[in-house]
């Protein structure tokens, strides 16, 4: 009979390998499929960044629960090296976040009509924008979570002698340095790491939602487009399931961090299951909507059958069928 720390255990390493298993293939074909066609593309671009995020997050966020268990905070000293996985774990999610918001941009700008001037300027170049937007989202993600490379204990714990180790040992809280305001600085990378990517990608996923809904439900009415119909019905689906996996991580990571300054006890299990399942999901979402991934996919799952391949359809570099 397995007890309940070894079925955490056991779930715990499922969706690692999972999560690191479906973004590197995310990443592997992207890469090698668009380097061959003459460089990576807009999407594939944002895909590369979500997977190699993901991937990154996975596992800096088992380095960091690993760290933990081991006893990292009760040490005389706070160790480098978990100041460098506390950086790539928060700068990799925030790549990853902010790679999520842009794709919905993407997907939104490319499949909307627009009547105004500057919005049809901004879908004329919407590939060149999100492009530069993507290098200034991996500098700022550097760039915000620098201070964390300056954690410290206040002070050392002087054990007693008649105390044994296992004792001893009391789990302190790092801290940033004197010149650090602590209150201000949690808003701020707070805000980058979840609000302001949250306040991008509501109101572009959910008008694309509004649109595909209602262009699903008008080629229903005509009795027409069948093929096409389902097809947008799915793009619907898989954007909406996207925001919600994105909610759901953000809640379950604010929590933790407020919980973590206010509190404390707050089991780290938890967290990697919630980052962890973000990492999965995301990655199966991504793979569902784009169509290179997903006949490379069928590809790998199906290879003895190598017969009888089903035509392409007409469909855009992002996967989604371009809207008639």
């Amino acid at each position: 009979m397995f007890g309940s720390a070894d079925l955490k255990l056991c779930s715990t390493a499922l969706l690692l390998v999972l999560g690191l298993l479906a973004n590197t293939f995310n990443l592997l074909v992207m890469l090698v499929q668009r380097w061959r066609s003459g460089g990576l593309k807009t999407v594939a671009l944002i895909i590369c960044f979500i997977s190699l995020g993901n991937a990154l997050l996975q596992i800096s966020t088992f380095a960091l629960v690993a760290s933990v268990w081991a006893g990292v905070l009760c040490w005389p000293d706070l160790p480098f090296f978990f100041c460098v996985v506390l950086f790539v774990w928060l700068s990799s999610s925030s790549v990853s976040f902010w790679s999520v918001a842009w794709l919905s941009v993407l997907y939104c700008m490319r499949v909307l009509s627009f009547s105004s001037a500057l919005f049809r300027a901004l879908k004329k170049n919407i590939s060149t924008i999100l492009n530069v937007s993507l290098a200034v989202t991996l500098l700022t993600s550097c760039v915000m979570f620098t201070p964390f490379f300056y954690l410290h204990f206040q002070s050392k714990t002087f054990v007693p002698n008649d105390m044994t180790e296992k004792a001893a040992c009391v789990i302190r809280k790092p801290r940033f340095p004197a010149w650090i305001n602590v209150n201000v600085y949690v808003i701020i990378f707070i805000c980058y790491l979840t609000l302001m990517p949250l306040m991008i990608m509501l109101p572009t996923s959910l008008r694309l939602v509004v649109y595909l809904c209602k262009h699903t439900s008008s080629m229903r009415k005509k009795r027409s487009g069948s093929h096409a119909a389902e097809s947008y019905l799915l793009v619907c689906r898989l954007t909406v399931a996207l925001v919600w996996v994105h909610l759901t991580t953000l809640l379950t990571i604010s929590l933790y961090y407020f919980h973590a300054i206010f509190a404390s006890g707050l089991s780290t299990h938890l967290l990697f299951l919630g980052l962890s399942f973000y990492s999965v999901a995301s990655a199966i979402l991504l793979t569902c909507s784009n169509r290179s991934l997903r006949e490379k996919l069928r590809v790998l799952l199906c290879r003895g059958k190598t017969g009888n391949t089903p035509a392409r359809s007409p469909e855009n570099e992002s996967g989604v069928i371009a809207p008639v």
